[in-house]
């Protein structure tokens, strides 16, 4: 197995500080040359540590005084990792749960018929959640998952309440990548219903679709997102 790079054990060591209060909002790093000295690496690679963190969103720099541990650093979700809602909330400090508004087996709309590859109005499993972070209402997920690949889905507990680790630990999908669009809309009264809102107002939609390791589709998903949990994603220069 290879080993991490250094500037990656860098960050996610200071990230699990940040994440538990070693490193309090707003406090200070150390400065480079200290840091470089603690983790015997050079300036350099120090920098492209804090550069990680900086994009997203851990710590800020303000020129002429240092790096600090920014107060925003728990709002946002990362885009650029397959990752469970949970795990994502965990990364930035955060709490998630859910409440289940529906886990069933239900016919197939034409859109999700279209993208599992098979009839509309044959069977597939449906979970309908609000996903709440630190008790909030956040985001409403609506998740359909092909019946061939868990057929009890919706007959069972997930394990720790996690689609992603259900699917992988419970019916062996290997999860590789997923395409993801996003539309701003306006929510309709169910769904601010939902997610304790008035109807208009924005949000982000989002459609995923996820594939496993034989290019299979496991996962369609929308999921709407209201505009107080901004995504966050690092973009890396070609």
């Amino acid at each position: 197995m290879s080993r991490a790079p250094r500037y990656q054990v860098i960050y996610d060591d200071l990230v699990s500080q940040i994440r538990a209060g070693a490193l309090s909002k707003d406090s200070r790093l150390p400065g480079e040359t200290e840091l470089a000295k603690q983790y015997g690496v050079s300036r350099m690679t120090v920098r492209q540590a804090l550069d990680l963190l900086e994009s997203e969103r851990f710590v800020i720099r303000r020129q002429g005084s240092g790096t600090f541990v920014s107060d925003h650093a728990e709002h946002g979700r990362r885009l650029n990792r397959l990752r469970s809602f949970a795990d994502e909330i965990a990364d930035t400090g955060g709490t998630a749960s859910s409440r289940v508004v529906r886990c069933e087996t239900a016919p197939a709309s034409a859109e999700v018929a279209e993208a599992f590859g098979i009839a509309e109005g044959d069977l597939a499993n449906r979970l309908t959640r609000v996903r709440l972070i630190g008790g909030v209402p956040a985001a409403l997920q609506d998740a359909w998952v092909p019946y061939s690949a868990a057929p009890s889905l919706s007959r069972e507990p997930l394990v720790d309440d996690s689609l992603y680790r259900t699917l992988t630990k419970r019916f062996g999908v290997e999860l590789r990548y997923a395409d993801q669009s996003m539309v701003a809309v306006l929510l309709d009264a169910e769904q601010a219903d939902l997610l304790g809102t008035q109807p208009g107002r924005p949000a982000l939609e989002i459609h995923r679709t996820t594939y496993g390791s034989r290019g299979e589709v496991v996962e369609f998903t929308t999921s709407w997102t209201l505009p107080e949990f901004p995504f966050l994603m690092r973009i890396d220069a070609e």
